[in-house]
């Protein structure tokens, strides 16, 4: 598919979401992203933009994904309830029947991959990812039409639509059917409501897929606060709760839920930004795992997008010190002289450290400190395959 060589025409469109609100995206800053590619665009475009239009010509191919698309029904015998498995836990070798399963942390039992749905929601939300930022650079309404038929499969089609909870996520065996750390499984429905105002300017976009969306997403925030497994995750008490909050806020911002997201920001500030840093920036939670750069480095992006849902609540996180002294620039700080320095991460890490994990941390930082070695950091250690659209722009025009 040349989908590509459509690009040039698309810019002749109205740009109606300039109006929409992003969360975690920084609308001035994509914004400008948009208008340096439209002035280049009789120009060669530039490299990452092109790799971007090539992924999402695959993504093309890719789907529909869906939770019925799994061979054993979940406890409850509805298809459309959401299942997997804790993929830390083992059966125990001194049991016959190897129950209950017993726990190794860092190392995934293979059964893990047995457990379809979250295997099919990774690939729905990258190909989102993909297809929405595709869409909204280059107004081809190809990618918008595939992103949409991908929602609708997932979100709103009776026959493959997954149901808006998480009752059996997570399962172990002999031990629980569901627990609430399984809701660290949706953790990208944090960026949802950006992906779906990048798409809401599409001639797809139509007024019954938004009700659709938002009702769907309403339920899903509904389950998430109420629910047993919604309660247990909030607070327990280490990237699982960041997580718990950097999804929450955004999606009741969507729904247009403002006392919730501003209820639900202030709530996770002495959970997350008192409970989790330390003074000299370390996250003891995450230090303490076998994987523990891995782990850092997922809480630190975990803080920074709960700290940027906060901010649409009147909640400034970026400065805030705790009192330990520990505060988010800390946290990016303790690891930063980790990076490719030959300095040793002196912490259990059973996988080789990857140090691309930090590069979005140090995107959002370089912005926010208005930090440029920040930005040459990310830019040094991006995954050259991953589209960062503050790459795109130059340290200059990333000022306030």
């Amino acid at each position: 598919m040349m989908i590509l060589l459509g690009f040039q025409s698309a810019f002749s469109q109205t740009d109606h979401t300039a109006g929409k609100r992003f969360i975690l995206l920084e609308d001035e800053i994509i914004h400008k992203v948009k208008e340096r590619i439209s002035f280049g665009s009789q120009k060669p475009l530039f490299p990452a933009v092109q790799a971007l239009l090539r992924e999402a010509d695959q993504k093309l191919l890719e789907g529909p994904f869906s939770v019925t698309h799994k061979t054993q029904l979940p406890p409850s015998g509805d298809i459309h309830d959401y299942t997997s498995m804790g993929p830390y836990w083992w059966p125990d070798p001194e049991k016959e029947d190897g129950l209950p399963y017993i726990r190794r942390d860092g190392e995934i039992n293979p059964e893990y991959y047995d457990y379809k749905d979250k295997e099919e929601l990774g690939k729905l939300m990258d190909a989102l990812k993909t297809l929405s930022e595709a869409y909204f650079f280059s107004g081809e309404e190809a990618y918008a039409a595939h992103a949409i038929k991908l929602l609708s499969a997932w979100f709103l089609d009776p026959d493959t639509k997954m149901n808006p909870n998480l009752n059996y996520a997570q399962r172990i065996p002999g031990r629980t059917e569901g627990r609430g750390i399984g809701i660290i499984d949706t953790r990208s429905f944090s960026e949802l409501p950006d992906m779906l105002y990048m798409l809401s300017d599409s001639e797809h976009w139509i007024a019954e897929l938004e009700k659709g969306m938002e009702n769907w997403i309403a339920l899903y925030l509904d389950w998430l606060i109420n629910s047993e497994h919604g309660k247990d995750e909030a607070i327990h008490g280490n990237n699982h709760t960041t997580w718990y909050f950097a999804q929450a806020i955004p999606l009741a911002l969507y729904v247009d839920q403002q006392e919730t997201a501003d209820s639900l920001a202030r709530a996770g500030l002495p959970l997350i930004m008192d409970e989790m840093i330390e003074a000299d920036g370390s996250q003891p939670k995450e230090l303490a795992r076998t994987r523990s750069w891995d782990y850092s480095a997922m809480n630190l992006l975990g803080i920074m997008s709960y700290a940027k849902a906060a901010d649409h609540t009147g909640l400034d996180l970026w400065a805030y010190e705790n009192p330990k002294g520990g505060s988010i620039r800390k946290a990016l700080d303790f690891m930063v002289p980790y990076l490719d320095t030959g300095k040793d991460w002196p912490y259990e890490q059973i996988h080789d450290k990857n140090d691309a994990r930090l590069a979005a941390p140090l995107s959002i930082a370089a912005r926010v400190y208005q930090y440029k070695s920040y930005k040459r950091l990310a830019e040094r250690i991006s995954n050259t395959e991953e589209f960062l659209y503050w790459n795109l722009l130059k340290f200059k025009d990333l000022s306030h």
